[in-house]
């Protein structure tokens, strides 16, 4: 029984405390839980080196290609667009297949980032060396399987409210172009203004730096493309 309620008539009853709604849907928290072991499977090293004279030491996966910088970067807008429920519950169709493209593009990014290590194992046994995939590696694979099948579930839950059919207008026209261009302006402004800020920094910052910045301004450029190409094309209709 509420006693301040009791006491104090005139004020409402204290409601009580709720658990956030991300935290009780159990597809939103299998999403969580597969973007936190990407997470997790990311952040630690992919690769054992074994090198004459310099014995083993471990590669992280944000040395050479930095795809795990990319990786990081695509699981944190994931994350963003899962913990929000207004973006959760939204009607537009890129934001509820979002964390199906993201973890799609994931699993896309590691095969890549396999492919190299490969090659990369083979070139060290020209110098007496070899190497071979930490666990770790295989542990972003899962978190990002988890990712593309929940995010595959949720669009097909959504398939009711939510129409995924691109429609031919000059909205959408204007809006894809202008998403495109701002992208690949974003992504190439990233890596100029990253390359002079890291001059003579070693290369595991340089190319960190590098990843992360062209990735940020090529989401900026995207979204700010898409809107002022959609409103570029409205105006011109009108």
């Amino acid at each position: 029984m509420d006693h301040r309620a009791l006491r104090f008539p005139d004020l409402p009853a204290e409601q009580p405390r709720r658990l956030p709604e991300v935290l009780r849907d159990p597809l939103r928290l299998t999403l969580l839980g597969g973007l936190v072991v990407l997470g997790i499977g990311t952040l630690m090293p992919w690769m054992l080196i074994w090198l004459p004279g310099r014995n083993f030491f471990e590669v992280s996966g944000f040395e050479r290609a930095g795809d795990a910088g990319i990786l990081l970067e695509l699981g944190l807008v994931a994350l963003a667009l899962t913990w929000s429920d207004q973006a959760w519950h939204s009607k537009t169709a890129v934001l509820v297949a979002g964390p199906l493209i993201i973890g799609v593009a994931c699993l896309f990014l590691l095969r890549v980032a396999y492919a190299d290590a490969i090659a990369y194992f083979a070139s060290l046994e020209n110098a007496g060396g070899y190497g071979s995939l930490l666990p770790w590696f295989w542990i972003a694979i899962a978190g990002a399987i988890i990712v593309t099948v929940a995010g595959a579930l949720e669009v097909w839950g959504a398939r009711g409210r939510v129409s995924f059919r691109m429609p031919v207008t000059r909205e959408a026209i204007g809006g894809t172009v202008g998403g495109l261009a701002g992208a690949a302006l974003g992504f190439i402004a990233g890596v100029t203004i990253a390359g002079l800020f890291t001059e003579g920094d070693i290369a595991m910052v340089s190319t960190s730096a590098v990843v992360v910045l062209a990735i940020f301004l090529g989401f900026l450029g995207a979204w700010v493309g898409a809107t002022t190409g959609a409103g570029l094309a409205r105006s011109i209709r009108r």
